[in-house]
């Protein structure tokens, strides 16, 4: 009985050391636990990887095999990328805006398979071009600006491949491409009175930041509201010793108005007297205490304001902005 049992005992330790050395083998070759090759997991190997790119992404110069553009890409800004090596296809060429373009190769040219701009929205096509061009601070608010909001494509303005204007790529010169949408400020600038932008001497882009901006009316301004004005009206600007309260709270528009007028000076009001007594209402009124009585505005000699007061925009020697 002892020997019996001594050898069922020397066949349990046997099977268990059989077993400890079948699992030791297998833990050698297991892979890490929560970690599945790539055969397993779907991911591939930066080999395989490599092989994936070349085949979904053909490479530019398989576009131009096609599409009859080559001439006129090579003068595109776009271009320039083009003869980085060190970056994919997938970040230079055409195939950088359009997609991997080998599945529309083998298709025979199926657009349904390479990214159609003339068939997408707005949003898409935004997001697109926003990929590289919202790293630029001039287009860093586009989104937000009222093109962006309004869902005004790039493509609306700027043509890639055959651009009207070569500067920017633009579908038309300005500011008749900005009037194709913005009719009523065609008619602005039609009045006798008008800042030089249809005689070519300025520009839309000079006071608006078409890509957005953070101001209202995607003005250029900096600081206050006028900044854009005085670029060009710098002698307005002040410190005065005298301010013109108007001018530094509510701006050059209170008075006039900034597209075009049928008055002088772009002025809102045509009778120079009309204008200011919106604000110096106690003037038309002589027999107010402080009012003198030569300010009587039923006497057509006083009627222009400008006559004594004349740096109404600010002063450095008169608190009434004499000379």
């Amino acid at each position: 009985m002892p020997h019996s049992k001594s050898g069922w005992k020397a066949a349990t330790v046997g099977l268990f050391l059989l077993a400890f050395a079948a699992s030791a083998a297998l833990l050698g070759t297991a892979e890490p636990r929560g970690k599945l090759s790539p055969a397993r997991s779907g991911k591939a190997t930066p080999a395989a990887s490599v092989a994936q790119q070349a085949g979904d992404y053909a490479g530019g110069d398989a576009c131009f095999a096609c599409h009859d553009i080559e001439a006129a890409f090579k003068k595109n800004p776009h271009y320039k990328s083009w003869s980085d090596t060190a970056k994919p296809w997938s970040e230079r060429g055409c195939e950088t805006c359009h997609g991997a373009g080998q599945g529309h190769i083998d298709g025979g040219g199926d657009v349904e398979k390479i990214f159609n701009f003339k068939k997408v929205s707005a949003q898409k096509i935004s997001d697109t071009c926003l990929d590289c061009h919202l790293k630029q601070e001039e287009r860093s608010n586009f989104l937000a600006s009222e093109h962006g909001l309004n869902s005004v494509a790039c493509t609306e303005c700027h043509s890639v491949h055959a651009p009207k204007v070569e500067q920017a790529l633009l579908k038309g010169r300005t500011p008749a491409l900005c009037y194709d949408c913005h009719g009523e400020v065609r008619a602005e600038f039609n009045k006798p009175y008008h800042h030089k932008v249809n005689e070519g001497m300025m520009s839309c882009a000079d006071c608006h930041n078409q890509h957005g901006g953070f101001n209202l009316r995607q003005t250029r301004d900096t600081t206050g509201t006028d900044m854009v004005c005085f670029k060009c009206h710098a002698d307005k600007q002040g410190p005065f010793v005298f301010e013109h309260a108007p001018v530094k709270l509510e701006g050059c528009t209170l008075c006039h108005q900034p597209h075009g007028s049928v008055n002088p000076r772009q002025l809102k009001r045509a009778q120079m007297n009309n204008l200011c007594m919106e604000c110096h209402t106690n003037t038309a009124r002589i027999n107010l205490p402080g009012v003198p009585s030569f300010h009587s505005q039923t006497n057509a000699r006083y009627t222009n304001c400008l006559t004594c007061h004349v740096n109404i925009h600010g002063s450095n020697l008169s608190p009434v902005f004499f000379e």
